[in-house]
């Protein structure tokens, strides 16, 4: 008897799922640990020069951090159910994205930041792309899965 390989789009689909699931996870580490770590403010320990004390720049960084927070949050949030979340995705991947536009607009008006933040930006500007395809992607093979289903 020979092998008869058959092809399940709900297989293929369960497997991109979690792939997806995966990196959004690893993604959202970031902007949820610095977020925490700059609640801080202007005393944030990743800083590595001191800032000014001032008042509406301290208040600023925290109210973006928590901002960071919950974009991670929101996330961590629609991840199970990522093939039917299109919309949510696509509002936070937005957002990400135009933090990142917000570095780059900062490159052009002072210079260049520390490494890390290049990498920030980057990623900022990269893997939201990455993930709104990936993400249409699979929500069209789940559709297309309950479809044949149901027929």
């Amino acid at each position: 008897m020979r092998n008869i390989l058959i092809k399940n789009p709900i297989m293929k689909t369960v497997t991109s799922k979690k792939k997806l699931q995966w990196v959004i996870r690893i993604l959202a580490a970031a902007p949820l640990l610095s977020g925490l770590i700059g609640l801080a403010g202007i005393y944030n320990p990743l800083f590595n020069q001191s800032l000014p004390e001032n008042l509406i720049l301290d208040s600023n960084l925290r109210f973006l951090n928590a901002m960071s927070i919950a974009v991670a949050l929101s996330f961590y949030y629609i991840t199970p159910v990522i093939e039917k979340e299109t919309t949510g995705c696509r509002i936070i991947c937005s957002t990400i994205f135009l933090g990142g536009l917000g570095r780059l607009i900062s490159i052009f008006d002072l210079g260049l930041p520390p490494v890390p933040f290049i990498v920030f930006l980057v990623v900022e500007l990269t893997s939201p792309i990455i993930i709104v395809f990936w993400q249409k992607k699979l929500a069209s093979e789940y559709q297309n899965a309950h479809l044949q289903d149901a027929i």
